[in-house]
């Protein structure tokens, strides 16, 4: 039965609305006046108000008003009675939200007509909000469980079905698979050809994998680049390796973006349940170890975990964490070891080197963490900040009148790839005003081999910056020789391990020499790396090295530290009597 609620003053008229609406078959609550009125309408919700504009305590516009700004009867139909036809009075009500008024007098049909109409436009009105609601609950469902690029299931729902299927592989025993999928080549797409396009290739690939998956079989969305899926009641484990080989054969087909073909390679990491572990969490930590064995890979390939993969543990998670906060709160800092030249006898270059001061941890080595950084990507945005940090102490350097010829930064193999490799550096000098001649970039023979051409091309793109350039750990990699003609550099940085006792070993002594000897001919300097005793000083000195580094000269230190050598230095012109 619906409600109404009659605020009315007690007379004849009130008592006939009364028994209209209760021969209607309405429940009627009566009201004399604007006060108890509107504690009834707070009280009672009734399905409509009939109100009179002539009341005692609070008039029927008052009442009105209150009704409009309460977030609980906002939306309530509210008829407005009038003893008088004044259009002024009406039009008034109406603009405070009266949705109809009636002025006296009025037969009971059209008091009754008003009622049933503005009913059922709240019954419609309420139908259309449900339907709306409905469809709310329906989109923030999806935005909960489903990725919003691909309409793939996301990591929550993912969760579910593999705790399902690993429930049933417990109670049925038969094998499921968790496979992780990796787009190797999306980042080259989004840098090269902008987000748009990495977008459109990721759903090419969601489209052609979900092409591939027998019925049961759940492909979910993780990560930018990387997919999931849940294989369950497999027949056998071979059924893995056969659909992830399937895989592969169906993302190796050219992908057409706006104005170019692209080919994309896939690493996938397989882990078994119940064979590798019925636990959730450890599945996808093996399957994402046996994935980053498969990126090892010179191309497309699948892995199936086995137990001497390095699966990432608790500790490493946390370190993870903690390197992903460590630059936006300022953890990082910078030492500098400082590079003696022989013939000067003055400190004339050092190496940036980063320093990681944990909060509560301490310093962390950087052994700890860069390998880290490295795979999880980290390593761009702090290799920037070095590279910043550096280039503007250089250049307060400079400005102090220091002499300091330049400052030298390491570039990993993944920073020397990055495809804006060269703007960054550019934006680095241009940004700290720092002539390009005081800025060295160290990069490993290693990363140079991987692609040798392309390492030249990149080389000569930094050389036409006019910066300074090193080939750093020289003779631990693979180098060619044949290459070495080729490559634009400035220096070649001997490794610590042919330094290191070179005094009692005469091979390393005869590797030494000859290499001082072909990079000299070359047009080469030599940095010799890991000088820690007098006796190892003295011989470099008679093979002409021209630059020495290591704990001999000094140990990595913070700018300020430097810089009372370098000042020091400059009063007596030599660094001899600061070493120790």
């Amino acid at each position: 039965m619906q409600k109404i609620l009659v605020i009315h003053p007690p007379n004849q008229a009130r008592l006939a609305i009364e028994t209209l609406l209760e021969n209607a078959g309405f429940e009627a609550v009566i009201a004399d006046n604007g006060v108890t009125g509107l504690q009834a309408a707070q009280q009672q919700r009734p399905d409509l108000v009939v109100c009179h504009r002539n009341l005692n305590g609070l008039s029927g516009e008052q009442v009105l008003i209150a009704v409009r700004e309460a977030a609980e009867l906002a939306l309530t139909p509210l008829i407005l009675l009038t003893d008088s036809d004044d259009r002024a009075q009406i039009r008034r009500g109406m603009a405070l939200g009266a949705n109809d008024c009636l002025a006296a007098p009025f037969t009971t049909e059209e008091l009754i007509d008003t009622i049933a109409a503005r009913l059922k436009l709240r019954t419609a009105t309420s139908d259309r909000y449900v339907a709306i609601l409905r469809k709310t609950a329906e989109r923030l469902n999806r935005l909960a469980y489903y990725d919003s690029l691909t309409d793939l299931p996301n990591y929550q729902l993912l969760h579910q079905r593999l705790s399902q299927a690993v429930e049933s592989s417990q109670q049925t025993r038969q094998p499921m698979a968790l496979l992780t999928l990796s787009l190797d080549r999306l980042r080259q797409v989004n840098n090269v050809m902008g987000y748009p396009a990495g977008d459109e290739l990721i759903k090419a690939s969601a489209q052609r994998l979900q092409a591939c998956l027998p019925p049961g079989a759940t492909l979910a969305r993780l990560t930018a680049h990387q997919f999931t899926i849940v294989l369950p009641e497999l027949d056998g484990i071979a059924q893995a390796s056969q659909l992830a080989g399937k895989l592969i054969d169906a993302l190796s087909r050219p992908f057409s973006l706006p104005g170019q073909e692209v080919f994309m390679t896939i690493s996938i990491g397989i882990a078994i349940c119940p064979d590798h572990s019925e636990d959730i969490n450890t599945l996808l930590r093996q399957a994402d170890a046996a994935l980053s064995w498969a990126k090892n890979q010179k191309s497309s390939s699948y892995q199936v975990f086995h137990d001497s993969m390095p699966v990432i543990s608790g500790a490493q998670l946390t370190m993870e964490t903690w390197l992903r906060y460590a630059l936006e709160r300022g953890e990082f800092e910078l030492h500098y070891q400082p590079q003696l030249g022989l013939r000067s006898g003055c400190l004339e270059g050092a190496e940036a080197l980063i320093r990681w001061r944990h909060p509560q941890q301490g310093f962390i080595p950087p052994l700890d963490f860069i390998p880290l950084a490295e795979e999880t990507g980290l390593i761009l945005p702090i290799g920037q900040w070095v590279l910043e940090t550096a280039c503007q102490q250089a250049r307060q350097w400079q400005v102090k009148k220091l002499s300091l010829s330049h400052v030298a930064v390491n570039l990993s193999s993944v920073q020397f790839n990055q495809p804006d490799l060269i703007d960054c550096v550019a934006q680095a000098l241009a940004t700290n005003d720092l002539h390009p001649s005081q800025l060295e970039l160290e990069v490993t023979e290693t990363a140079l081999m991987q692609d040798a051409a392309q390492a030249v091309e990149t080389l000569n793109q930094l050389k036409a910056l006019g910066i300074r350039l090193s080939v750093d750990d020289f003779g631990t990699g693979y180098s060619s020789l044949s290459y070495l003609k080729h490559l634009p550099i400035d220096t070649l940085k001997i490794d610590n391990c042919f330094v290191r006792g070179v005094t009692q070993d005469t091979k390393n002594q005869i590797i030494l020499q000859s290499t001082i000897e072909m990079a000299h001919r070359l047009g080469l300097s030599i940095v010799a790396e890991g000088v820690e005793t007098e006796p190892e000083k003295t011989l470099l000195v008679q093979y002409h090295c021209d630059f020495l580094q290591g704990y001999w000269i000094g140990r990595p230190m913070p700018a300020a530290a430097l810089e009372d050598c370098l000042t020091g230095q400059d009063k007596v012109g030599s660094i001899a009597k600061f070493v120790t």
